[in-house]
């Protein structure tokens, strides 16, 4: 370890709070600190060089260290550094920006208006805003829930992290902003409906007529969805998906957010995820990728049909009253023009068409290991989703150190790739990747499997396995199981209740408390004070006991809910055979 990198993480560990972070891994020494990019590669404060597997975070399209950008914004700087677009101001960087965006997408779609943000939170932001001033606009103001997906991400704000369907990103931040509602996502592998494609006949886009009926056709103003969806797993949707859900938007006048962030500016091999599907959006959400992550910027690119109806019925000097300190950034401006001008120019979408077809077909070689239950992806971003066991698709007993480990076995050997939310390794190289440079980072990651299995994996099936289907019913699991199975030794000093609420046939609600070593569950009426509360059906959760359903697989697809407080859940679960 190098004196720089001791100071580097004496420093960071006293003042910097980091996103999306194990302050204890940190604590234990993880730091990572990146000093340096050129084109495909980083290099870190050690001296050793990667390749950046993942763009930066998405971000990076055009690669690292590229001048015409940097001399478009030392110039943009020179020229005028700071400039609004409040209160009727504006400037000729955010005009020409504004007008390039909408040169770029289907002129039948008109997508011809576009508001700035600082990123993709707040351009989502913007978007559920724009759609509910549609609506009140019009006289239809219950029309205020926007749908999202299980899966999904669309940002960390209190709306943005509600509509995100990735439920430890919402551990403890609650309450959750209301209208928001969540439908299953277009997960193939792990469907959250318990069927299989094509026989399914898309039942998880019909799931949103399904929502929309069930809650009321004029309750529901917009549905939101990555075209690929990105953080929740690199997930594409199946062919005819959005046809169906633009089929069903049309029927009950629900409006079509895309969130692109990921996705736009080529990195599935055309400039824009929608063109893979032949979608039309409402809405469009940009960031990321539109500045290759040289200036912070977002975008929202909204219809005519609902920015004429905005500012045609809006009253008399009523302002549009939204808007970020740094809408429309000249300097942030100015680095995206140069950058959708390299992508442009060198062709980069299709690039990452031919050069991410030659990475799908060597990360499928991966599926060669006993972990490796699927490869998935579109363009160049592609997700390996890791298994402990590939028949029944069964998780590893202790979730997400998989992923974890083939990450940080990779960094050792070169390679900057991304341990996902769930039990997925992410890649999402910059869009000027070559095929030489693809297979070093496959033969990485090769070899990375190899020695994650070599622990994890072994150590996975070398504990005991839990008996399948030994509980019989709930009042059995909590009567009698769970009072014998609990671990006195492990809840020392605990102190905290959390109550299970069970629905369907053999439901009801207990409530177990740990206090002084000892456990106590009884059958109540209602919850009452308690830490937290997990809900699911009666048969899901018995499931759960006996092995049947992983816990892990149930509370992602939010056949397990968890309300309250995570950390006594999740303490408390350990004591118990759940």
């Amino acid at each position: 370890m190098t004196t720089d990198h001791i100071e580097f993480t004496r420093r960071d560990a006293a003042h910097l709070i980091h996103p999306v972070t194990s302050p204890k891994d940190l604590a234990n020494g993880d730091l990572r600190v990146i000093v340096e990019g050129d084109g495909l590669f980083i290099k870190d404060d050690k001296g050793n060089t990667l390749i950046d597997g993942f763009a930066g975070l998405w971000c990076v399209a055009v690669g690292h260290g590229r001048k015409e950008i940097a001399d478009a914004i030392a110039e943009q700087l020179a020229t005028l550094e700071y400039g609004t677009t409040f209160h009727g101001q504006s400037h000729p960087k955010a005009i020409e920006l504004a007008e390039k965006l909408s040169q770029m997408f289907d002129p039948s779609y008109g997508l011809n208006h576009v508001m700035f943000s600082s990123g993709g939170s707040e351009a989502n932001e913007t978007n559920f805003k724009m759609v509910r001033l549609y609506w009140a606009l019009k006289g239809e103001n219950r029309r205020k829930t926007i749908v999202a997906r299980n899966h999904g991400y669309h940002g960390l704000t209190i709306a943005t992290m509600t509509a995100t369907g990735i439920m430890p990103m919402r551990w403890n931040f609650g309450p959750d902003a209301s209208g928001f509602d969540h439908i299953p996502a277009p997960y193939c592998y792990r469907c959250d409906l318990n069927k299989t494609f094509p026989s399914c006949g898309l039942a998880c886009a019909d799931a949103l007529e399904e929502y929309v009926i069930a809650q009321g056709v004029d309750s529901v103003g917009a549905f939101i969805a990555e075209p690929v969806i990105g953080a929740g797993g690199i997930i594409p949707p199946p062919p005819g998906y959005f046809t169906r859900i633009r089929e069903i938007c049309d029927k009950y006048g629900i409006l079509l957010i895309l969130d692109e962030v990921v996705t736009g500016f080529g990195r599935t091999g055309t400039m824009f995820g929608a063109q893979q599907f032949e979608v039309r959006p409402d809405i469009v959400t940009l960031a990321k990728g539109i500045t290759s992550g040289y200036q912070p910027l977002g975008a929202s690119v909204i219809s005519d049909e609902i920015w004429d109806t905005i500012s045609t019925k809006l009253a008399d000097r009523m302002p549009v009253s939204h808007g970020f300190t740094y809408s429309g950034h000249p300097v942030c401006c100015a680095a995206a023009l140069a950058n959708i001008g390299i992508i442009e120019k060198e062709g980069l979408a299709e690039n990452a068409r031919v050069v991410g077809d030659h990475l799908m077909a060597r990360l499928k070689e991966l599926e060669s290991f006993d972990s490796v239950g699927e490869v998935r992806g579109l363009g160049l971003m592609a997700g390996i989703e890791l298994v402990a066991d590939k028949e029944s698709k069964r998780g590893f007993q202790d979730p997400h150190r998989a992923c974890e480990r083939v990450e940080h076995e990779a960094w050792e050997r070169g390679l900057y790739c991304r341990a996902m939310g769930v039990e997925v390794v992410g890649l999402a190289p910059p869009l000027t990747m070559d095929t030489e440079t693809v297979d070093r980072m496959v033969d990485i990651l090769g070899d990375s499997i190899e020695a994650m299995e070599a622990d994890i994996l072994a150590r996975d099936r070398s504990r005991p396995k839990r008996e399948i289907g030994t509980v019989a019913n709930a009042a059995e699991y909590f009567g009698i199981t769970l009072p014998e199975k609990f671990n006195a030794v492990d809840a020392g000093d605990l102190e905290l209740a959390v109550a299970f609420d069970l629905s369907g046939e053999g439901g009801g609600i207990w409530v177990m408390a740990a206090s002084g070593g000892t456990v106590s569950i009884k059958k109540v009426e209602v919850a009452g004070e308690v830490a937290a509360v997990i809900k699911a059906t009666a048969k899901d959760y018995i499931d759960i006991i006996n092995g049947v359903l992983s816990g892990t697989d149930a509370f992602v697809s939010q056949q397990l809910v968890v309300e309250g407080d995570m950390n006594a859940s999740a303490a408390l679960m350990k004591l118990g055979p759940t």
